[in-house]
């Protein structure tokens, strides 16, 4: 179906975009030099693309293989230990009740809305099987639970989408939180990608953006959305990723090769560069000066600053 917007709806919206449009902070600056250091290697480069990767509740890591539709738990040595069959995983977090959960989307491209999932399994069963936690999602990928347990999806299709602990969505929250047809994001970009919760705020990355934008989306006042940090102004971004460093910073991936380090309290940010296309992050729980990383090509690496 055509549709046609008029030039009084698009002014309405581009005054409306123009109290989050502001740049917060320069582009990031160059970081100390890190030790990137792979923790496994692909078997098939791409075939094996880690699309995501998270602790669960025991430290141990978990990788999500979207072409190989399994998301497989590493050991210290980047063997594989469990694989767990889920349709094109994306994200992967604990959650409620130490369960992992992930993003999933289950059917083909042409037809986005309703397809999308989020799956749950114990990561302690010796087999664990995969079960529908929330369906009727769009493209679903950045997934982060928030201190009360709610779920909250960076929904590629949708936008940010939060789900109550029984799995159904909170239509209320989520309609007035970001999506790729709202004001909040019309002049800068759209296609909201991954979602991180910081104390009572959700961090969420734009993909394609005109500044690398990241969002601080109030968990208690979802339509007071503001940027957080700009990484690449002037130039355009391809963000992915984020993760929390403790109650004050973020990592954010670029699929440019690029993690970025960022101080939320100022937004100011510096870039270490991977040498690989990343798609993902996750701070290490054992140690506070390293994160991992999933990359386009299939390798897992640990990027370790200082």
């Amino acid at each position: 179906m055509r549709k046609t917007i008029s030039w009084a709806v698009v002014a309405l919206c581009a005054t409306a975009a123009s109290a989050v449009t502001a740049t917060p902070s320069n582009a990031a600056t160059m970081c100390a030099p890190v030790r990137v250091t792979p923790v496994t290697a692909p078997s098939t480069p791409a075939v094996d693309w880690s699309e995501n990767l998270g602790y669960d509740a025991d430290g141990r890591l978990w990788v999500s293989r979207i072409a190989k539709s399994v998301v497989q738990q590493l050991d210290s040595r980047g063997r594989v230990v469990k694989s767990v069959a889920v349709p094109f995983p994306g994200a992967v977090r604990s959650g409620p009740g130490d369960q992992m959960y992930v993003t999933s989307f289950t059917r083909e491209l042409t037809t986005l809305t309703g397809s999308g999932a989020v799956y749950r399994f114990d990561p302690r069963a010796p087999k664990p099987t995969a079960r529908p936690f929330a369906r009727a999602l769009g493209l679903p990928n950045g997934l982060a639970f928030d201190a009360a347990g709610a779920g909250h999806v960076g929904d590629t299709w949708r936008g940010v989408v939060r789900l109550r602990r029984n799995g159904t969505v909170d239509a209320g929250w989520s309609a007035r939180a970001p999506h790729n047809l709202s004001p909040t994001l019309t002049v800068n970009g759209t296609s909201i990608n991954g979602v991180a919760v910081v104390g009572r705020s959700l961090y969420v990355t734009m993909t394609t953006s005109l500044t690398g934008r990241v969002l601080r989306v109030p968990l208690d006042a979802p339509s007071r959305t503001t940027p957080a940090a700009d990484l690449t102004a002037p130039l355009p971004g391809l963000l992915d990723d984020l993760t929390p460093l403790g109650t004050d910073r973020l990592a954010v991936t670029s699929t440019t090769g690029t993690l970025y380090f960022v101080d939320i309290r100022t937004g100011a940010a510096c870039a270490a560069p991977v040498g690989q296309p990343v798609t993902s992050v996750a701070a290490d729980p054992r140690d506070r000066h390293s994160v991992v990383v999933g990359t386009e090509t299939g390798y897992v690496l640990r990027v370790r600053r200082g």
